[in-house]
């Protein structure tokens, strides 16, 4: 135990003695845990402290202190007024209880709301210093409009704080290393884990959900300004966030399958392997690797897009001097990949089944290519002609609410009352091409 500079011999001698006896009784111990929590709340000694289910022992040992009978007492109440009365009846009238508390635990007793004061300025100082200690622009810039803003990765910055400051200094030193070697700045494209593992040595640094993924994902959202605003999915958005910035995610699983298309590669040479597919009029499953890798990608002036494989097979066999792309039912972020490369030199046709899912894939389709992408046999006439014996649950035909541009309300309303679907198979006889 410490002495008390501000106290003469004397008293610390009777505080030390004051200890001694008070720990020689554990009761006294739930008692003046009590106060020191009243202490943090108020600020100050007071109020009363509720203790219950004492043993004889305990309820003797409170009654030679406090001079009263608590022997029939279930529950004692001790407020500091009585604490005060006590002390001062003891032989250790002279001590103050502040000191009694402060020497019983070996620790200064601390208001709650200065110690969270002190605990703020101490956090403060430490982003301070780190943000000081930050090299990058890009990155001071990002993480003080987070912080000033009080947003998510603000919180996330406080949560990781909390759990160890010296590993979030760690984190965030590999986070400016990752962004500041973005292969975007060196106009380069890379695989995620390759990138990862160039950066930090670790190819799972930046995984999913991880929180070196989260900051990382916030910085390019933030950096690069893009909005959700063609109806993406949550992992085509992210993908596509991520392609911006020039990673690759999920690169072989996410491919798209073209027919009568050439490619130049980033040193603007026909690429040899797809120029062989078009030579024998064969169709080719391009990666989001292998776009990632062209400068260029086009095909004929007027370009088919089928969501059915099988449609897509048939019209390639059908009319071989065209161009096709299938996207097997879904929009991967591969083919978005590709539509913005044929785009630009090309007139883009899609038809996909008319089924909520077909119409919803239409419409972002539409949102994105806007007059450079004409939706290709979508009529109420050609829908009630083709109609299946699938029934549309309400589930699905919820979907349809989501459809709002206007080449789709006619079959939209049609399909809501006929709650039947219409599939690309079945309307063989009307893909027609000149």
């Amino acid at each position: 135990m410490k002495l008390r500079e501000d106290k003469n011999s004397e008293y610390n001698q009777l505080l030390q003695e004051a200890i001694i006896y008070f720990k020689k009784y554990p009761v006294f111990h739930k008692i003046f845990s009590g106060f020191c929590k009243k202490y943090e709340s108020l600020g100050h000694l007071g109020g009363t402290v509720v203790i219950k289910n004492l043993t004889k022992d305990e309820k003797m040992q409170l009654s030679g202190f406090f001079q009263r009978d608590f022997y029939k007492n279930k529950t004692i109440s001790i407020s500091m007024q009585r604490m005060e009365k006590a002390l001062k009846d003891s032989k250790f009238e002279s001590l103050e209880w502040m000191d009694i508390l402060e020497e019983y635990f070996d620790h200064k007793m601390i208001w709650k709301k200065e110690m969270l004061q002190k605990e703020n300025e101490k956090r403060e100082l430490f982003f301070a210093l780190l943000l000081k200690e930050i090299k990058s622009d890009l990155v001071r810039e990002w993480l003080n409009d987070r912080i000033r803003e009080r947003s998510l990765i603000y919180q996330r910055l406080q949560k990781e704080y909390k759990n160890c400051p010296d590993t979030l200094k760690v984190l965030l030193r590999s986070i400016e290393s990752g962004i500041t070697n973005l292969p975007v700045f060196f106009d380069k494209k890379e695989r995620l884990a390759v990138y990862a593992a160039q950066v930090t040595g670790n190819p799972h640094f930046f995984d999913s959900n991880t929180i070196a993924e989260i900051f990382l994902f916030d910085f390019i959202s933030y950096h690069f300004h893009m909005q959700n605003g063609e109806g993406l999915s949550d992992m085509e958005y992210r993908n596509q966030q991520y392609y911006t910035a020039g990673i690759i995610r999920d690169d072989l699983s996410n491919y798209v399958t073209v027919y009568g298309i050439h490619a130049k590669d980033t040193d603007s040479i026909l690429h040899s392997g797809i120029e062989g597919f078009f030579d024998r009029k064969e169709p080719i499953l391009l990666t989001l690797y292998t776009l990632s890798r062209l400068k260029e990608v086009y095909g004929e002036k007027e370009i088919y897009i089928l969501e059915n494989p099988s449609v897509f097979s048939w019209l390639c066999q059908q009319y071989p001097e065209k161009s096709f792309v299938c996207t097997n039912g879904q929009l991967r972020f591969s083919a978005f990949v590709l539509l913005d490369h044929l785009s630009r030199t090309s007139d883009l046709f899609y038809s996909g089944d008319h089924d909520p899912e077909g119409l919803l894939i239409a419409q972002k389709l539409k949102l994105r290519y806007k007059e450079r992408l004409t939706l290709w046999n979508y009529s109420m006439d050609l829908y009630e002609q083709n109609l299946s014996d699938v029934t549309l649950n309400e589930r699905r035909l919820k979907q349809l609410d989501q459809i709002f541009i206007e080449e789709l309300q006619e079959i939209k309303e049609d399909m809501k009352y006929q709650k039947k679907a219409a599939y690309q198979e079945s309307m063989l006889e009307n893909y027609i091409l000149q």
